[in-house]
């Protein structure tokens, strides 16, 4: 997972998590359909245990029965195949299937996934009540283990009806997409590290977490297909027609989603804000928060929140003025990109530490609670004259004060042109941090928290587990 070494622009995210938003998906599908395969390398039809092509059978348990329609699957029961999965997951791959849930699904229903030791690297399906598919770098669950995901979260999920799922990943491009009805859910897909090698089976109708079954489809699967290579979007639409249900219309309506976040990593951002309260969708712990007309969310992601006002836009090295939140931040190194060994990360552990950083003044230190979690806030600035050992570029004199833990990323400095304040928030087994700084061309700290009104957005914070 890459860093950036972030002087006081909102962090550029190095293909982390998250989720990119779509529309609703309406209209006719076009004409350009396919005969063939498309050079498929796997191809069943979910009627017989056989496949048409590549010749890998599967086997049924727990009551899933085949049927003229396809794979009937009663929320317990699954398809598999023998380990190890057909699909090289740790390169390009494409996977379709034909879905239809009996009822209305749960908000997480896996119709396929190859699985781990742990998890599965990918998941097409339902996920947080959307059709989607989600991707894995790393084989494992909990706060640590980033699942990035592309949902057609303007689409709601229909039961009884007959949908088309495809999901692409481009190993090279490091992007994932997802494709309803043979459309793609929004722009650009969404952004990813190489996913792991999953060595697992594959599963039809259940997925995998914490190291066991999870997330039960109920309905019929037909048709599935997988590529060892990312299909274009045309390619994608040609094979939602090639086994069409009898009867079946795939409809569209308008573009897939356009990005709002400033950079392609910022998830599930809502880009600029009218005046009101909004929550975070990715963001744990879940954060509501109040902001003036003005202000713009610029990251949503599983440990990073961003914030700030459309007038202070990034200029030059040090950038603009945010509100930053993050999830499990450790103490840097004073040079690299790397945690400080032997710093603990409780609020204390931390206040603790910088209050012995060289160059670093406090010119504030206090406890302090916010929306429900408490610790200790600390105001900081550069000593005047101060001179860094390993200074950025070989002449940016700055003081590295975060670095992220876990599925936060980022590792942010502080100059003498900043002034910051870091609330240190205690919460589960780690901490919260908001970063609120102050590029004094644009404000003084002082100034930002009162006038401009980063201070009473903050106060609006509320964190829910």
């Amino acid at each position: 997972m890459n860093t950036t070494l972030k002087l006081s622009s909102p962090p550029r995210r190095a293909r982390t998590v998250a989720v990119i938003l779509a529309s609703v998906l309406m209209g006719t599908l076009g004409a350009c359909t396919s005969v063939d395969n498309l050079g498929a390398a796997n191809v069943w039809s979910l009627t017989r245990p056989e496949a048409s092509v590549g010749g890998v059978a599967l086997s049924v348990e727990n009551g899933a029965r085949w049927t003229g329609d396809g794979l009937q699957i009663n929320g317990a029961g699954y398809a598999t195949t023998s380990a190890p999965g057909p699909i090289a997951t740790d390169s390009s791959f494409t996977v379709s299937a034909w879905v239809r849930p009996t009822g209305q699904p749960k908000d997480y229903a896996a119709v396929l996934s190859q699985s781990g030791d742990v998890a599965g690297a990918f998941f097409l399906g339902v996920a947080e009540g959307f059709w989607s598919f989600s991707v894995k770098p790393k084989d494992g669950n909990g706060d640590n283990f980033v699942t990035n995901r592309d949902r057609a979260s303007g689409v709601g999920v229909k039961p009884d009806a007959w949908v088309h799922l495809a999901g692409v990943y481009d190993s090279a491009g490091g992007r994932a997409r997802f494709f309803l009805n043979g459309y793609p859910a929004s722009v650009e897909g969404v952004a990813t590290d190489p996913l792991f090698a999953a060595q697992g089976s594959l599963l039809f109708g259940r997925g995998q977490a914490h190291g066991e079954l999870a997330d039960s489809f109920e309905g019929t699967v037909a048709d599935v297909r997988t590529w060892s290579r990312a299909l274009d979007p045309q390619e994608v639409k040609a094979a939602a027609l090639i086994a069409a249900p009898d009867g079946v219309t795939l409809e569209r309506s308008g573009q897939p989603a356009a990005l709002v976040c400033p950079n392609p990593h910022g998830g599930v951002c809502l880009g600029p804000l009218d005046a009101g309260t909004y929550s975070t969708t990715s963001f744990e712990p879940t954060l509501s928060y109040t902001v003036p007309e003005g202000w713009a969310n610029g990251e949503d992601l599983p440990g990073n929140v961003l914030l700030s006002r459309i007038d202070d836009p990034e200029e030059g090295i040090w950038g603009g003025s945010y509100i930053g939140v993050y999830q499990n931040v450790s103490a840097p190194a004073s040079c690299g990109e790397e945690a400080q060994p032997g710093v603990g990360t409780s609020a204390a552990e931390l206040a603790a530490w910088y209050r012995t950083v060289p160059g670093l003044e406090i010119v504030d230190d206090a406890p302090v609670s916010v929306g429900g979690l408490s610790g200790i806030a600390l105001d900081f600035r550069v000593s005047e004259g101060w001179r860094s050992p390993c200074p950025l570029d070989g002449v940016i004199h700055a003081i590295p004060v975060i670095i992220g833990g876990g599925v936060s990323e980022l590792h942010h400095v502080i100059g003498a042109p900043l002034e910051m304040r870091l609330f240190l928030l205690d919460w589960k087994e780690g901490n919260v941090a908001i970063e609120v700084t102050a590029v004094l061309g644009q404000h003084s700290l002082l100034d930002y928290h009162g006038g401009a009104g980063a201070g009473a957005v903050v106060d609006s914070f509320k964190f829910r587990s």
